[in-house]
């Protein structure tokens, strides 16, 4: 796991703008019931973009109401920690707490506990990682008396798509195309992607270099 902010440039070399590219990772825990992707960041019509993947993180939920989109976080968080979710009643506002004291979970993974309230049957709730301001990675419809078990690791991709925003949530990798993995340990001093157009057809290649 990366122990340092890695700095990484964007670099589009075709020439074209027509297009955007979004960079997410994911959810390692094989446990997971269904992956999904967070668009992390989406670089769109920039011939260079240079942006940090930060140490730094934060723990948060999102949930439904009649009223709309809700959220309670992102709270600074460690990895390996464990967290709580609570929510009295169907009006308050839910409470997202870390749990002290508690040894660190395997492979740093991040665990939130949906725990069940006293007074009504609970909601179900979205469990997110933030990096740099952004929704990094998600697992969705955590229901009461479960929890979310999150396991990052150093990993970006970058793929090639039409129409997305950052911040959307995707199950397909078939909205995608030229997915490529970046491991970022291999670039602890900076990692730089270059995308090319390669023949005709618009197809893209991503290589990575050294900063």
């Amino acid at each position: 796991m990366a122990t340092s902010n890695i700095k990484v440039s964007y670099v589009n070399a075709t020439g074209n703008t027509d297009f955007a590219v979004v960079v997410f990772t994911k959810n390692f825990n094989v446990s997971t019931p269904k992956v999904y992707y967070s668009a992390w960041k989406i670089l769109r019509a920039q011939s260079q973009v240079d942006f940090v993947y930060p140490v730094s993180l934060g723990v948060g939920v999102i949930y439904t109401t009649r009223t709309g989109l809700h959220k309670a976080g992102p709270f600074p968080a460690e990895l390996g920690s464990t967290w709580e979710l609570s929510h009295d009643t169907i009006t308050s506002t839910p409470s997202l707490n870390k749990v002290a004291n508690t040894q660190a979970n395997p492979n740093g993974s991040i665990v939130v506990k949906n725990l069940p309230p006293c007074t009504w049957s609970g909601r179900m709730f979205d469990v997110g990682v933030y990096k740099d301001g952004g929704l990094l990675v998600v697992e969705k419809d955590v229901h009461v008396g479960s929890q979310a078990v999150i396991m990052l690791k150093p990993k970006l991709y970058f793929a090639v798509v039409s129409n997305m925003v950052e911040g959307d949530v995707f199950s397909a990798m078939e909205i995608t195309s030229s997915l490529t993995e970046f491991d970022l340990s291999d670039y602890p001093d900076g990692l730089k992607v270059t995308l090319t157009e390669v023949g005709r057809g618009r197809q893209f290649k991503f290589e990575g270099g050294f900063l």
